[in-house]
């Protein structure tokens, strides 16, 4: 096994695991727009599953890992882009208030996903193999920001209202 093939494996599996998770939640949104944007992440994260399986098969293959023709394949703004197309705020407006949990769930998971990738980055001696977890890092805090944006402004407004209904 390579030096960094399990903890490549991982973040595919985290990247599975993450995709599951909105596909999964897409059914507990009240609102069709929320709904229609967690499926979104939810392919948004399985394109980040499918970059990984691709480039680490050509890892495993060969003695190099060419982080260039990697970030070749991969729009860096491709969630923000995303979002903005499908009318993100628009779908979290829409959404009832049990959805705050839903987006506390969602951030919370991009958060943990930053994190790792962060500490893969400074654990990894390979400049390649560091630059690979630095970019990932920041498409989940890309994420994460989305998310915890959201989640605090709708916070906020559900503390304003008049307790008791």
């Amino acid at each position: 096994m390579k030096k960094y093939e399990q903890a490549i494996r991982y973040a595919m599996q985290m990247e599975l695991d993450g995709s599951n998770f909105f596909k999964e939640k897409a059914g507990q949104v009240t609102s069709e727009t929320a709904k229609a944007l967690f499926l979104n992440l939810s392919e948004v994260e399985m394109d980040h599953y499918n970059f990984l399986k691709r480039h680490l098969e050509k890892y495993v293959k060969s003695d190099t890992f060419e982080i260039e023709e990697m970030l070749e394949d991969v729009d860096p703004e491709i969630f923000e882009k995303r979002s903005k197309k499908e009318y993100v705020d628009a779908a979290l407006k829409e959404s009832d208030v049990p959805d705050i949990t839903i987006l506390r769930m969602a951030y919370l998971i991009e958060r943990d996903f930053k994190e790792f990738y962060e500490n893969a980055s400074k654990q990894a001696d390979e400049p390649i193999i560091k630059e690979l977890f630095e970019t990932l890092a920041g498409w989940e805090a890309g994420h994460e920001s989305i998310f915890k944006e959201e989640y605090d402004r709708r916070m906020k407004e559900y503390m304003s209202l008049p307790w008791g209904g």
